[in-house]
């Protein structure tokens, strides 16, 4: 769902680990499922992304 979200605004993954202050490594785990972002950082990508956490947890 989030690379989806991202990729709907044409918000690069690099861009996005940048705002986001993680790596594209940790990012792209949160892509793939591999790892989940703490409830912070579900909300920082719920500023950048203007979109409700909901949407990511759905």
């Amino acid at each position: 769902m989030l690379k989806e979200v991202f990729k709907s605004k044409g918000i690069k993954q690099k861009f996005l680990a940048s705002k986001m202050g993680v790596s594209e490594v940790t990012l792209s785990n949160w892509v793939t499922g591999k790892t989940s972002p703490s409830k912070k950082n579900l909300e920082k990508l719920s500023d950048i992304l203007d979109v409700s956490i909901n949407e990511f947890t759905q």
